[in-house]
């Protein structure tokens, strides 16, 4: 069966431009955003400005003037087609000969913005598209003007962080999916002890998002020491074992997130281990601090840091990542990381700030060693969440308990 597809992208990048960016620039009181590219180094904004590639130079101003904003591309004169067919530009300038620096210089000192926001960033892959190359090209075409240059790092993570009604639909649609084949995959219906491979289940989950129209965003299913993003493996799941799924189903591109823990019970058990409860229990409360501590305004590591409180005050160690991250047309996608002060690691995304339509992928968790295994499990609980004005909502059904497989 074909994907379902639900979302308009044309229209969500029509309305992400004209609609959410003026906006955008607005609250942040940037004047002007400028993107350069050319072929074989193309910015990765590409997309989301209209277009998917580029030959010669080719330039992207977005700047307010007289209370509008101004969305002028300069290009060659044969990469101009596809540009005025976005229809996301009030003004395409073709160059010839004479290069896209004539065209750039005037434009720019006749609109006179005091600050211009171009793709640098240490910590924003995305938005760190300008090359050493163009840098110096722009030196050279805009002179002293390349003093009020700053980073477009916050403006790239609001634009593509902040998800449009259509991208929260397919989101949802893609993580109530995912809730439903991991619901019907952590059965004895579909997990027989010492037969039932991860492979095995994870192959079967692929075919159940096909048969229910979804693509697949990635899968992990794992049994035995915690291996972190791992691809599934020809290990059998044996009665006693923990099973950890880290699954997403897509809806159109959009990737859901969600993690679920399962005991096997063995023969004569009716209930999981004590110590797997408590494990579960203190990953369970660190999950809903988190969550309810993503609100607009708060910062990734405000976010973080009520996730980990939640685990120490259970009795575990802080675990050794992050509390959670966006999600959206990648699994990991643009907007602040919910994670701790780990510059090195994390470097200043921890730092911005949740707006309302973001949607984040929570997964605090304790990990223990118990003896009884000899090797370190965690709780796989992970749950998508969207940022709305009055606070986060849960998609679907979160998990509340330990899934027992009998």
């Amino acid at each position: 069966m074909t994907e379902r597809k639900t979302v308009d992208h044309a229209g969500i990048r029509r309305d992400r431009i004209g609609k959410l960016l003026p906006r955008i620039m607005e609250e942040q009181k940037i004047d002007a955003w400028l993107t350069l590219t050319r072929e074989s180094t193309t910015d990765p904004l590409l997309p989301v400005l209209g277009l998917e590639q580029i030959v010669a130079r080719g330039a992207f101003l977005f700047a307010r003037a007289g209370g509008a904003l101004r969305k002028i591309a300069i290009a060659a004169s044969y990469d101009v087609e596809p540009i005025e067919a976005s229809g996301l530009y009030d003004e395409v300038i073709p160059y010839r000969s004479e290069g896209m620096k004539p065209h750039l210089r005037p434009i720019v000192d006749r609109l006179n913005p005091a600050g211009i926001a171009v793709n640098v960033s240490r910590d924003v892959p995305i938005a760190d598209g300008l090359t050493a190359g163009l840098g110096d090209y722009l030196d050279v075409a805009l002179g002293v003007r390349t003093k009020t240059f700053v980073s477009s790092e916050r403006l790239v993570i609001s634009l593509l962080g902040r998800k449009l009604p259509g991208e929260i639909a397919a989101l949802e649609e893609a993580a109530l999916a995912t809730q439903r084949i991991l619901a019907e995959a952590l059965t004895l219906a579909r997990v027989a002890p010492g037969v039932t491979t991860e492979k095995g289940l994870d192959d079967w989950m692929r075919a159940r998002a096909q048969e229910l129209g979804f693509g697949v965003a990635f899968g992990s299913v794992v049994v035995g020491p915690a291996r972190g993003h791992s691809d599934p493996t020809d290990r059998v799941i044996q009665r006693g074992d923990v099973l950890r799924t880290d699954w997403g189903a897509s809806c159109d591109g959009y990737c859901a997130d969600i993690q679920r823990m399962a005991y096997v019970l063995k023969e004569g058990e009716t209930q999981a281990p004590a110590w797997l409860e408590r494990l579960f229990r203190a990953t369970l409360s660190a999950n809903r601090a988190a969550a309810a501590a993503l609100v607009p305004g708060a910062t990734g590591c405000d976010v973080d840091r009520a996730g980990r409180a939640a685990v120490v005050a259970g009795g575990y160690e802080e675990f050794p990542h992050g509390t959670g991250h966006p999600i959206g047309l990648k699994v990991h996608d643009v907007g602040p990381m919910l994670g701790p002060d780990w510059r090195e690691r994390y470097g200043n995304t921890v730092f911005f700030r949740i707006e309302p339509d973001q949607v984040f992928a929570v997964e605090p968790m304790a990990y223990a060693a118990p003896a009884e295994l000899g090797y370190e499990v965690h709780a796989s609980l992970e749950e998508d969440v969207v940022v709305e004005a009055g606070g986060p909502r849960y998609i679907g059904t979160p998990q509340t308990r330990t899934i027992l497989i009998r």
